[in-house]
C-alpha cells in the first residue's frame, strides 16, 4: 500500500495554483496537493470539490459570502457553487475531487 508524506510534498510546491496529482483514488476521482498564495479567478465546476488546509489558511469566496478555511480545517464546495479561493500569504491544501475538473476552466491568475 501506497504511503504519501503529503505535507512535505505540499511544502516542496514552488508554483500557486498549479496543482500536483498524489494519487488516484478509483478511475472516477483523485486527489492532489496545491499552494495557495493571492486570489483565483472566481469559478464552479460539474461536481463536489473537497479541500482541506494543511498549513496556513484560505479565504473562499462561495456564492456570495466568504468561509475562512484555517489549517486542519477543510471546506466542501458542493458542485454548481461559484467559488474564488483568496489567500493573504501562502496555504497548502490537499483536494480531492473528479477526475478532469480542472480541465474544465483555464486557470489564468
Amino acid at each position: 500500500m501506497p504511503k504519501f508524506d503529503t505535507l512535505k510534498m505540499a511544502r516542496g510546491l514552488n508554483q500557486v495554483f498549479r496543482p500536483v496529482e498524489i494519487t488516484d483514488i478509483d478511475e472516477n476521482y483523485h486527489c492532489f496537493i496545491v499552494r495557495y498564495s493571492g486570489d483565483y479567478i472566481s469559478h464552479s465546476h460539474e461536481s463536489d470539490e473537497f479541500v482541506h488546509i494543511l498549513e496556513g489558511s484560505l479565504l473562499v469566496e462561495i456564492d456570495g459570502h466568504t468561509e475562512e478555511v484555517r489549517q486542519g480545517m477543510s471546506i466542501l464546495i458542493p458542485a454548481g457553487c461559484k467559488h474564488r479561493p483568496k489567500c493573504g500569504n501562502m496555504a497548502l491544501g490537499m483536494v480531492f475531487e473528479r477526475k478532469g475538473v480542472q480541465k474544465q476552466m483555464d486557470p489564468q491568475v
